[in-house]
């Protein structure tokens, strides 16, 4: 059941939500402005309404994979189909493997599967994108954020909410999204294009 949990997330998070969502706005996010089907450029192209509509579609996707894993596969099944949606966005076959850069379907999985830590990431990420004015520098800042999270949680058995349990989960999945979403952020910080 844990590859059917993968599967399952990888086709949550390849739903080109986005994409359909700037086409109602009358924008096409994969064509104009960065080009990134992702709320920075929902922003740009079709202002805070639309742009706070991916983001809510991106968590709600990230949260819904992992309730989906979960009941498939326990908490194994959750981080497995977590990892994947954030996969689905970032090499998504309906846009022949490429697509987002996961950041916003990355912190949907997070929520599902350790809340407790959601806000602490989220609070790292707007420091950062305050103090360096890059998106990127501020999803790189995240990631290395989530590693260190994951080793306190393991290390001092904290809770971690109604998701994965504190322990080596919580490392398979900072390390599996972070290897998702690294390239892309790390592009965007050699080329910074992508300003908050």
């Amino acid at each position: 059941m844990i590859v059917v949990a993968g599967v399952v997330g990888y086709l949550v998070g390849s739903l080109p939500t986005a994409t359909l969502l700037g086409s109602l706005w009358g924008v096409d996010l994969r064509n104009e402005g960065s080009q990134n089907p992702g709320t920075n450029n929902a922003r740009r192209l079709g202002g805070w309404g639309l742009a706070i509509l991916v983001l809510a579609l991106e968590l709600a996707k990230g949260v819904g994979s992992v309730v989906l894993g979960s009941v498939l596969a326990g908490p194994t099944g959750a981080v497995v189909a977590g990892v994947a949606a954030t996969s689905g966005n970032v090499f998504n076959v309906w846009y022949r493997f490429t697509g987002g850069k996961g950041l916003g379907i990355s912190a949907g999985v997070v929520l599902g599967a350790w809340p407790t830590v959601f806000v602490p990431i989220i609070v790292v990420i707007i420091v950062a994108a305050l103090i360096s004015r890059a998106s990127g520098a501020a999803a790189l800042t995240a990631i290395a954020a989530i590693n260190v999270f994951a080793l306190i949680w393991a290390s001092q058995d904290l809770p971690t909410g109604w998701g994965v349990p504190a322990g080596p989960l919580l490392f398979v999945l900072s390390i599996g999204l972070s290897a998702v979403i690294l390239k892309k952020h790390l592009n965007d910080v050699l080329r910074p294009a992508d300003r908050p």
